[in-house]
């Protein structure tokens, strides 16, 4: 490794970043512009000796500096999401730690205030990531304690500032552990106290699922984060202004709240029916993962697009999946919600097939008349 070369802890493995000087010379002073926000990301406390990716950077000129350290940020995150794909649930969120090693992570899309909830929470908290929260499948966080990406009024590219020049905490002694998955709901002009709420396993799920790296390269991705829900408590939603007004919170958001129960409810080889009233075979097509939980199914199709059914929708998929016949299928319909007021009990399970196979989760295939 040369001298000017420096390594990442990043999501418990290593990122080496090597700066390559092809272009222009070696400069101390720019060179410290690129390793020193990542001071408090050093892997020798932290992660194994292990590197899991390498960087190769072209060393800039003093114009072009601000901007290459600001796209490092970047590209380095991409290298370490890269290099566990299919090893970790990996979350755009912000992580806090609490003293205990308990993680929060706070769930959102770009732009909807995780750096600045990160630069918040995290003098009263340990700074765990601002971008990638990862878990393992033992519900343990790896952390990633990038640079936060400030932004300067005029200038067109963020600062990247380590999180001890913001003042930010260090990691607790304890072992980190997941405590908390926590959808971000920022609303600029939200007026009053800011509110919690306890979403459904479906309804979370189609929140997080765009925001997972790589999920569809893990093996039962739904029923993965749905394991770690059980461990960790329901997943909350919380909806406020400011960042400042979620510091108090903290303590509530860590507080367990007792999960839905929840089932897997993959199609078996083979399923499949004839409704008569369409006259056509309804067959399941093959999906990424499937959970059903609270009367809603959350399904991950092979485009990795999320459906979340409900109302009769799950018993259908449900019972179709289990490899019933088209008579069995009305008869548990009936049996939890009864008949239908307004049409027949089998046009309306027909009706419902008829929407499965529009969103690409059947294969409706006409039945050839004599």
């Amino acid at each position: 490794m040369q001298a000017s070369d420096f390594t990442v802890d990043a999501l418990g493995g290593v990122v080496r970043i090597r700066l390559d000087f092809s272009d222009n010379e070696f400069d101390g002073h720019r060179f410290s512009k690129f390793r020193d926000p990542w001071c408090d990301a050093a892997p020798e406390s932290r992660a194994s000796d292990t590197v899991v990716a390498e960087l190769l950077w072209r060393f800039p000129d003093a114009e072009g500096t601000t901007g290459s350290v600001a796209e490092l940020s970047t590209y380095a995150t991409l290298a370490a999401i890269e290099a566990n794909r299919g090893r970790l649930l990996m979350l755009h969120a912000a992580g806090v730690a609490d003293d205990a090693g308990k993680v929060l992570a706070f769930i959102g899309p770009s732009g909807k205030g995780k750096t600045t909830l990160a630069r918040t929470l995290g003098t009263d908290y340990g700074y765990v990531t601002d971008e990638t929260v990862g878990i393992g499948p033992d519900g343990s966080v790896h952390p990633y304690r990038k640079p936060l990406s400030v932004i300067r009024s005029g200038e067109d590219y963020k600062e990247q500032l380590a999180p001890s020049a913001l003042g930010l905490r260090e990691l607790p002694d304890a072992a980190l552990q997941l405590g908390g998955l926590i959808v971000v709901a920022r609303v600029e002009d939200f007026v009053g106290s800011p509110e919690v709420a306890t979403l459904g396993l479906c309804e979370a799920l189609a929140a997080i699922v765009p925001e997972a790296s790589y999920l569809a390269d893990m093996d039962q991705p739904l029923q993965t984060i749905a394991r770690h829900v059980d461990q960790c408590g329901a997943i909350q939603q919380v909806t406020y202004r400011d960042a400042t007004q979620v510091l108090s919170l903290v303590p509530e958001l860590m507080s367990r709240t007792e999960p839905e129960e929840w089932q897997a409810v993959l199609p078996t080889e083979g399923a499949g029916v004839l409704s008569t009233v369409s006259q056509s075979s309804f067959m399941p097509v093959p999906v990424i993962d499937a959970v059903e939980a609270g009367g809603q199914t959350a399904i991950l199709d092979t485009n990795r697009m999320v459906h979340v059914l409900d109302g009769v929708g799950p018993v259908v998929w449900r019972t179709l999946g289990r490899g019933l016949d088209y008579e069995s299928i009305l008869r548990e319909v009936e049996l939890e919600f009864g008949a239908p007021p307004e049409q027949s009990l089998d046009a309306a399970v027909d009706g419902i097939l008829g929407a499965f196979a529009d969103a690409g989760l059947v294969l409706r295939i006409p039945v050839p008349q004599p």
